[in-house]
């Protein structure tokens, strides 16, 4: 018994190694982490909730819900230039009005190559209009309906996490703040400049980013 045991023992040794083997390759392979990627093109779609206040506002602060896009390009692992556009509907059912962003951001990335999870902080300039159609305003001839728009410009800052479950696809949150001043005011095709109507916007998205060029 004892010499089948030491002559088969090889075998068996042998075939535990062949088991273990690709056991231990898998078990590494799992255990890999997921590199970020933050080069090259970068496409992003979000949805969020958007508030405006202004001590100009009737109820000083109006909230809603709305989306983003952005297009951008990484030109290191760790700084981004993007473009943003947001648009979002604020106010109640009878006062409702549109609110768009329009930005130009630079993004720093924290990347570690050895985590999927991205923080990151931006900044940057913004464009803001607000408009509402059909609001009835009363004056010499009486009561009639306009289209109302206000525009300006501010400054944009804020940051957020981006979680890479593939190297080219991240899933992230945003939080940004705006602060600036509506300077036009637009009725029908009238345009009125000087106007300095200070308020500040905060923007929290949620979406998922794709980096397209491998």
């Amino acid at each position: 018994m004892n010499l089948i045991r030491h002559r088969f023992a090889p075998i068996v040794l042998g075939c535990a190694g062949l088991v273990v083997l690709p056991a231990t390759v898998i078990a590494q392979q799992a255990a890999a982490p997921v590199r970020a990627k933050t080069e090259k093109l970068m496409l992003s779609f979000a949805l969020g909730g958007v508030s405006i206040r202004s001590d100009e506002f009737e109820n000083e602060r109006e909230s809603g819900g709305g989306f983003s896009a952005q297009l951008g390009w990484g030109f290191t692992p760790r700084f981004t230039l993007l473009a943003d556009a947001s648009g979002a509907v604020l106010g109640s059912d009878d006062e409702e009005f549109v609110l768009v962003h329009f930005d130009l951001l630079g993004r720093f990335n924290f990347v570690n190559p050895q985590r999927p999870l991205v923080p990151f902080i931006e900044g940057g300039i913004s464009a803001r209009v607000a408009g509402q159609d059909d609001i009835a305003i009363v004056d010499e001839n009486g009561t009639q309906e306009v289209d109302l728009e206000i525009s300006g410009g501010g400054f944009t800052f804020g940051g957020g996490l981006q979680y890479h479950v593939a190297p080219s696809v991240s899933f992230g949150a945003s939080l940004r703040f705006t602060v600036g001043e509506f300077s036009t005011v637009k009725i029908n095709n009238v345009s009125v400049d000087g106007f300095e109507l200070d308020a500040t916007s905060t923007r929290l998205n949620i979406g998922v980013t794709w980096w397209p060029m491998r």
